[in-house]
């Protein structure tokens, strides 16, 4: 594989020379690499399988959104044949990076990156292209399915606990209720991964990556992985100037008490599947950093449960988790 990457770069760069360094960071299961020439300028290359249908669509939902003036990754050369593709270098610097700077000085880098985010919930789905492919919406399977992601890989295998069945099933109520509530919400096109390690920050300005995932839902999703992010700390006055920011930018039919109301439930649906994926990739993908996040996780998930009515047990079970991992010093 490295002599066709080393030809592909050789036959579109016109040059030879340069060097490469693996690109080690999140959980995707895409090869990234720093390619840089010997006057310092440089390139990331990408290289993605068949492994994760969604990967294909990262080069057309970059073109969709530059078309939204929405941030985005340039793109220099693609072979889809072959999986590659050589990108703008966006450098190292991503908003998690500037997670202990004063909030006053990293508090427009989350006003700016809400604005951009706001293009894409705001367009009109009348006019997206047909060649702008979109993964799983948002419905009753995929809502299930981060739920069932949540309890197989955080609560089983990480917490160790096995509910009763009729524990089970009445958390499966409580969840059953939540996506039903998600699904009265008008859907929109959302990002599906917007946290800090998937916002670079060059030029003083926040880009966007790894939309590949893009698709119909909640935008209070995307909202929840940003706000509620468990990568970062945020204190609640610098939580509700971020909501209260965007709700002006939004500028919903209803008020702002149902707007904070919606916030919280699609913070607790995304939280659960980010906690299912920090026990499946640290456990089952050999990757133990992803369990340091959980406590911070199931704190946030905590917090967004008390916000929402008829979540008893879940607020119960991620109490019990918070316990057990407290031992475990995750």
């Amino acid at each position: 594989m490295h002599k066709e990457i080393h030809k592909f770069l050789t036959e579109h760069l016109g040059k030879t020379g340069f060097t490469l360094e693996p690109i080690k960071k999140g959980g995707s299961d895409r090869q990234f690499f720093r390619v840089t020439l010997p006057h310092k300028d440089s390139f990331v290359f990408m290289h993605y399988g068949d492994e994760v249908a969604e990967n294909a669509h990262w080069a057309g939902i970059n073109k969709f959104m530059s078309s939204l003036g929405i941030n985005v990754p340039r793109i220099i050369i693609q072979d889809a044949a072959r999986h590659f593709i050589l990108i703008e270098d966006m450098g190292e610097i991503d908003l998690w990076s500037e997670r202990s700077v004063p909030w006053e000085g990293r508090r427009d880098f989350y006003f700016q990156v809400l604005a951009q985010i706001y293009r894409l919930h705001s367009f009109d789905l009348q006019f997206i292209s047909a060649d702008v492919q979109l993964s799983e919406s948002y419905g009753p399977r995929l809502y299930k399915w981060e739920h069932d992601y949540f309890l197989e890989n955080l609560v089983w295998e990480v917490c160790k606990i096995k509910l009763s069945t009729v524990d089970t099933a009445k958390l499966n109520k409580e969840l059953d209720a939540l996506s039903e509530s998600l699904q009265k919400i008008e859907p929109c096109l959302i990002h599906r991964d917007f946290q800090s390690q998937n916002i670079m920050i060059k030029n003083s300005r926040p880009v966007l990556i790894d939309f590949q995932g893009m698709r119909l839902g909640c935008f209070f999703y995307d909202l929840g992985s940003l706000i509620c992010d468990p990568y970062v700390t945020f204190e609640d006055e610098e939580r509700n100037e971020l909501i209260n920011f965007y709700c002006e930018l939004m500028n919903p039919s209803y008020g702002r008490d149902e707007f904070v109301r919606n916030f919280w439930m699609g913070s607790v649906q995304r939280l659960l599947q980010a906690l299912g994926a920090y026990g499946f990739l640290g456990l089952k993908k050999n990757k133990p950093a992803f369990l340091g996040h959980i406590g911070n996780g199931l704190e946030n998930l905590l917090i967004a449960v008390d916000n929402v009515d008829g979540l008893e047990m879940l607020s119960d079970l991620a109490t019990e988790c918070e316990t057990i991992l407290a031992r475990k010093k995750y």
